[in-house]
């Protein structure tokens, strides 16, 4: 399995704790909710309530920099996790097909960073021309030439369901018309 995504956000994770510890503490807010009231206790001044109201301002939001940080780490983890595992699967897909195209398979994750399901991104591509399949493993694939252009005509080995333009290609609208199958 593919831990790539996983390790890069694990040093990503220590890095940025590092830098922040470097600089004073957890999160620097978190520092100076530390430092003023000692600064307030060793000059014997309390705080007026222009520093009492800045002084809760900066509490807040340390406080929910706090709140934030553990829930994003998390997410972050678990989406790493996820390309990983969807990473794993491209790559036993691959190896299904011929040698000679498997290095221009790619996951539908790599069409769009704004990719929603593996169906509705499917339809998208077999749209614009390009062959989309879902292989048995569950992973949706599709072939890129070595221009970066969507590969019409390809049939692959093994799939659950495959979509693909009309050959030949015919125009609907600004995109082309398409047809998915089973085997």
């Amino acid at each position: 399995m593919a831990v790539g995504n996983s390790v890069q956000n694990a040093a990503i994770t220590v890095a940025a704790f590092g830098v922040e510890r470097a600089i004073g503490g957890l999160r620097g807010g978190v520092a100076g909710l530390v430092v003023q009231p000692v600064v307030w206790a060793v000059t014997g001044r309390g705080p007026d309530a222009a520093d009492a109201f800045i002084y809760g301002t900066g509490a807040v939001g340390a406080f929910a920099g706090a709140l934030i940080a553990l829930p994003a780490i998390v997410v972050g983890v678990v989406k790493a996790a996820v390309d990983d595992h969807t990473a794993s699967l491209v790559a036993a897909a691959r190896l299904d097909e011929p040698e000679a195209v498997r290095g221009g398979i790619f996951g539908i994750d790599d069409y769009s960073f704004a990719a929603s399901n593996g169906h509705i991104q499917a339809m998208t591509i077999a749209s614009y021309g390009g062959v989309v399949w879902q292989h048995p493993n569950g992973v949706y694939l599709f072939l890129k030439d070595a221009s970066d252009t969507p590969v019409c005509d390809y049939v692959p080995r093994r799939f659950r369901q495959i979509y693909r333009p009309l050959i030949p290609l015919q125009l609907n609208g600004d995109r082309v018309q398409w047809t998915s199958a089973r085997p």
